[in-house]
């Protein structure tokens, strides 16, 4: 590691960051990848950065560590639009420190980031506001934002706001509920981690119209429908499995706690059953109403805004009382270890619809596979389709054989998209402070 980062000015503690600075190892970057019609113009793209980063600066920030607490730092050095095959390191000397980073090359553009330093939401934010600002550019007009940070827009206190810096309101009647045994979950026996660290995605899109006339007979939404539609293919392709069936599905909880301009982590999940209860012998249509109505009994703000105001009191005492920051590192965490699912859902959505939104051609999230024996899946809607890529380090061409005719079997007109591989890089934004 090089000594010769600067020293920069800290901000605020990063008590939203707690889950991955602790970490005793550094994660990989987590990717968005966009394709554009055309080749990029690198000198547009960089005045794109620029005109971002001074709507937003904090989207520059760095992190700094003093004593055992890690804060948020001002960062003056330039953000780069480097021209570059794929996504960088972020963090380290290369990218200037920024826990944000942007490459291009040809007709590619892949915006990464550090998880501790934002989540996939705040990511989005950079995005969206440099793809604007660069078709504005290389167009000659300026669009309408809609919705998107662009310099037209005024910065307000609520776009930095720390999700663990206050204490929520709950209702007076509210009972946390008791803490019960993690539950058995069947694990798929031929997801394993390869040492290469190459991940392997196998991908479908599905036309949205048809997608979601689909989920709407059904009673049910796009996340809980596709996890319906996973189990229904694992449980064919294991029908012996023993334990149950569950599905992960990551929420941001802006909403819920009155803070939804941040771009800080600001997330939490909730866990589907998708066999092993009563709901097993329903007929499909009442399953799939049923598991949405189970998913909404869980999104009970007070819970939440509870578990928020438990949590940030544990993560600022932890700061404040750390004294040695390698010391912090030795302490165990659950983040690395923990698999409670058999598979995992991350519905992303999709982006602002703009005028040029047709010019860019695909948008693929790029991510480490979950944990465990786990299937990860990222969901992404763009240009009218719904894009469903599944990430695993081994090879699970039975089980997504399985999965397209699932698809089929319910009338759905899928398309299989070539299987792809990549390796991510991992973060180093600890390079000079250790």
């Amino acid at each position: 590691m090089t000594n010769s980062r600067p020293d920069f000015e800290k901000k605020e503690l990063a008590l939203s960051c707690s889950p991955y600075v602790y970490l005793p190892v550094d994660i990989t970057v987590y990717t968005v990848e966009v394709s554009h019609q055309e080749e990029i113009d690198g000198g547009l793209l960089q005045k794109a950065v620029d005109r971002t980063i001074k709507r937003m600066p904090y989207l520059s920030d760095a992190l700094t560590i003093e004593r055992g607490a890690v804060y948020y730092a001002k960062n003056p050095l330039p953000m780069a639009a480097a021209r570059h095959t794929g996504p960088r390191s972020v963090g380290g000397s290369d990218t200037n420190y920024h826990l944000l980073d942007l490459t291009w090359e040809g007709n590619k553009t892949w915006f990464s980031m550090f998880h501790g330093f934002c989540d996939g939401l705040g990511l989005n934010i950079f995005l969206e506001s440099v793809l604007y600002h660069y078709y504005c550019m290389k167009d000659g007009t300026e669009y309408d934002p809609n919705g998107i940070r662009a310099d037209s827009t005024q910065k307000t206190e609520g776009e930095t706001f720390e999700p663990f810096s206050v204490q929520y309101p709950v209702s007076p009647e509210f009972k946390m509920p008791e803490r019960k045994p993690e539950p058995k979950v069947y694990h798929l026996p031929e997801i394993y981690r390869d040492p290469t660290g190459e991940t392997r995605e196998y991908g479908f899109r599905l036309p949205s119209g048809d997608f979601m006339r689909f989920v709407k007979e059904n009673g049910t939404s796009p996340s809980v429908m596709i996890a319906l539609l996973t189990g229904e293919a694992i449980m064919r392709v294991h029908p012996d499995a023993e334990e149950p069936i569950i599905a992960r599905l990551p929420i941001s909880l802006r909403r819920m706690l009155g803070c939804e301009e941040t771009f800080k982590n600001c997330s939490s999940r909730t866990l589907l059953p998708i066999s092993g209860t009563p709901m097993d012998a329903l007929p499909f249509a009442q399953r799939a109403a049923q598991l949405r109505a189970v998913l909404k009994q869980q999104m009970n703000p007070d819970f939440f805004r509870a578990t928020y105001n438990m949590m940030g009191s544990m993560y600022r005492k932890r700061m404040e009382d750390a004294v040695d920051y390698g010391e912090e590192l030795k302490k165990p965490s659950g983040f690395l270890t923990t698999s409670h699912d058999t598979f995992y859902v991350d519905y992303i959505g999709s982006m602002h619809q703009t005028a040029y939104s047709s010019r860019i051609t695909d948008v693929r999230f790029l991510c480490k596979p979950a944990i465990g024996n786990t299937l990860h899946m990222n969901i992404i809607e763009h240009d009218g389709c719904f894009r469903i890529a599944c990430l695993a380090c081994s090879d699970i061409t039975p089980l997504i054989d399985v999965m397209e005719q699932v698809f089929r079997d319910h009338g759905l007109p899928v398309q299989r998209t070539p299987e792809q591989r990549f390796i991510l890089p991992r973060t180093c934004w600890r390079e000079g402070i250790l």
